[in-house]
């Protein structure tokens, strides 16, 4: 969701607070309220589709693409680090448990 006022993706869903929001989530309103600048505002969850516009798509489609990319990033971050971790672990019991060399 963007915020109005300083126009960044990083608006969420926020509680409502009071008989004017109860009431405007009834007729399709909700409150959203904005990480970076605390901006609290009410707008439509799903606009309607006579409002979207070919470019609105295509902008929620790159967020789409980049936040699926994102993840793909984090996932394979997480995988090589718990494989590392893995190694580490089997050479360290390796070394633990295999017999001690008689040198003389």
């Amino acid at each position: 969701m963007l915020c109005p006022k300083c126009k960044t993706d990083n608006a969420h869903r926020s509680h409502r607070i009071g008989l004017r929001e109860r009431f405007g989530s009834l007729v399709g309103y909700h409150p959203y309220r904005c990480h970076d600048c605390q901006h609290r505002f009410a707008t439509r969850r799903y606009p309607s589709p006579e409002l979207g516009s070919a470019a609105s798509r295509s902008v929620a489609r790159e967020i789409s693409s980049t936040r699926g990319a994102l993840r793909w990033k984090r996932k394979r971050r997480d995988l090589v680090l718990f494989v590392g971790a893995l190694i580490v672990f089997g050479t360290i019991l390796y070394y633990l448990t295999r017999a001690p060399s008689m040198g003389d």
